[in-house]
């Protein structure tokens, strides 16, 4: 048991300094490095959705090589990527070559969500909910953090500090990986099923992340805040303290009364959250919906990932494929938005959270009834 925990403290390590150097080096470092280079909008646009695009085909890739051939395996093959593919802005000087960088970067997180999530649910199979939930805060804890600290290192020393210090967070996952127990290996040649309760869990997740995305992206352009960036920043900010908290909570609680009645309470706060956006008459009520968001989303993906692992036993594989349906997600929620309008944008996500309810609760069997 002693050695388990050491092994999940170098692990929420490894997560919280993987993310904190990725999110560094694209926020709010990409745009502004792209500028730099003399890039026009629509270029850097493509340019940062490279990364998302290799997380939907890498993230499930990742899982099922974790299954077949261990989890330590893939995760030092991540930090590697974490550690050298930084250094690799030196060498990016228009569009192609900086989009080819973001391309290889986005393998590394590709790798290391999901197989680190897998490597917890080995370890911990009767508490996965609450350690998934540790990890999924060390994780966002470096996804608040950096933009902040890379904003300050641009403004004080310039990017190339700011890549320094990405790499030399990659090289500490690096080493940290070396560290962890050698699990999976579920497979002993490739195997592909499909299963109807896995696509509808990864549906619930791209719910909640086409609405993160889609608030993340037009929060600023709503009239009570035009004009207040500080102000949406701060609203922000309060959305993910909110989840880094609440999430080890809400996987102690997934663990304690199932995963089914988390999920529908989460979702239905989704949903809610994406209708206040929606039909936002003050500051006020998009204040409350972030934090009805927030909290909604923490329930239910605390939830969703135990729950993927329970129904199929290749747990690097269904992870994976969660994560790369929540990619496809991520990536469409800001362009129904934008082609919808801000109002029937939103309306759209809470009603796409809704009819992913519907599917989950007419899904075969009772699924996650039991924790």
């Amino acid at each position: 048991m002693g050695k388990r925990i050491s092994g999940v403290h170098f692990l929420l390590l490894a997560g919280f300094l993987a993310i904190l150097g990725s999110t560094m080096s694209k926020s709010p470092t990409l745009p502004l490095y792209a500028e730099s280079l003399g890039l026009g909008r629509s270029d850097i646009g493509l340019v940062a959705a490279a990364s998302t695009v290799t997380g939907i085909l890498v993230n499930f890739s990742s899982g099922l090589l974790s299954d077949l051939y261990g989890r330590r395996k893939l995760l030092i093959a991540g930090g590697f990527v974490f550690l050298s593919a930084p250094l690799l802005y030196f060498l990016a000087d228009d569009a192609l070559t900086l989009a080819l960088v973001r391309v290889y970067y986005g393998v590394a997180t590709a790798i290391f969500v999901p197989v680190s999530f897998a490597l917890v649910s080995d370890l911990y199979p009767d508490r996965k909910g609450t350690f998934m939930g540790f990890l999924s805060s060390a994780t966002l804890a470096g996804r608040a953090l950096a933009p902040l600290l890379a904003g300050s290192i641009i403004y004080f020393l310039g990017f190339p500090v700011v890549f320094l210090l990405c790499s030399i967070t990659g090289m500490v996952v690096f080493l940290l990986s070396f560290r962890f127990p050698d699990t999976g290996r579920e497979l002993e040649k490739f195997e592909l099923t499909f299963s109807k309760d896995l696509l509808i869990i990864g549906l619930l997740d791209a719910s909640v992340y086409m609405a993160y995305q889609g608030i993340e992206t037009f929060l600023p352009l709503f009239y009570y805040l035009q004009g207040r960036a500080w102000l949406s920043g701060l609203i922000l900010t309060l959305e993910i303290s909110i989840m880094a908290v609440v999430k080890p909570y809400a996987g102690y609680l997934s663990d304690r009364i199932g995963r089914r009645k988390p999920i529908i309470i989460g979702m239905a706060m989704v949903g809610l959250a994406a209708f206040a956006f929606a039909f936002a008459s003050s500051l006020w009520a998009i204040v409350a919906g972030a934090i009805i968001f927030s909290i909604g989303a923490s329930v239910s993906e605390a939830s969703t990932k135990p729950l993927a692992t329970e129904i199929s036993r290749l747990r690097g594989t269904a992870l994976g494929f969660l994560e790369s349906i929540k990619d496809i997600g991520q990536a469409a929620g800001p362009v129904l938005i934008g082609f919808l309008g801000i109002r029937m944008g939103f309306l759209f996500v809470g009603v796409f959270g809704i009819l992913s309810i519907g599917a989950f609760l007419m899904g075969r069997g009772r699924v996650g009834d039991e924790g």
